[in-house]
């Protein structure tokens, strides 16, 4: 019987060694797995991280530009407000001109437009009130026409309005300023920029 004890320890011997040898073949495959299972979460959490650093920074970047682009407009239209300011200040220094200095910038509106043509014109009620007795016969004489003041006074507070012909000039404060808008606010936005 020592002869089948013997037999069956070395079978159990064997079988141990083998299920020994399975469980740590198991074992170390487990290992290996788990280890290339976590190399590939830290490489997943790598890519999410950098992915969500991307995004954060694209964010970013658009907030910034978008901050720019508003603070921008913001600036612009101060600069356009405070252009508007400039005129309507300057248009106001222009109507509160003594009467003698409003109806010279009259009579140089009309000589650079009547072109030698008689013309008739009109003006606002305040300098058609004001207006010498010399006015038209002067402003004839240097234009080389003959220039009528119409009966009615202008819808205006400055300037003039001059018909000559089929032709009408408006030289009311409002149209003229209308007029050289662009080249004011071109002059006052040089202004603007030379004080940065």
């Amino acid at each position: 019987m020592a002869g089948i004890d013997s037999i069956i320890e070395r079978i159990e011997k064997e079988a141990k060694e083998s299920a020994d040898a399975r469980v740590a073949r198991a074992e170390s495959d487990a290992a290996k797995l788990i280890s290339k299972k976590q190399e590939q979460a830290k490489e997943e959490e790598a890519k999410m991280l950098a992915d969500a650093q991307a995004a954060i920074d694209a964010q970013t970047r658009q907030n910034r530009a978008s901050l720019n682009t508003r603070s921008q407009r913001r600036i612009l239209e101060e600069r356009v407000a405070l252009i508007n300011e400039i005129v309507e200040e300057a248009k106001a220094r222009i109507r509160a001109l003594p009467t003698e200095e409003r109806l010279a910038m009259v009579a140089e509106f009309v000589a650079s437009n009547c072109e030698g043509a008689d013309g008739q014109l009109i003006l606002s009620k305040q300098d058609k009130d004001a207006l010498p007795a010399s006015f038209l016969s002067d402003l004839s004489r240097k234009t080389g026409s003959t220039i009528t003041l119409a009966d009615e006074p202008g819808d205006f507070d400055c300037g003039c309005v001059l018909i000559c012909e089929d032709c009408e000039y408006n030289g009311t404060l409002d149209a003229l300023a209308d007029d050289r808008s662009d080249a004011i606010r071109d002059a006052v936005n040089q202004v603007l920029l030379a004080k940065k």
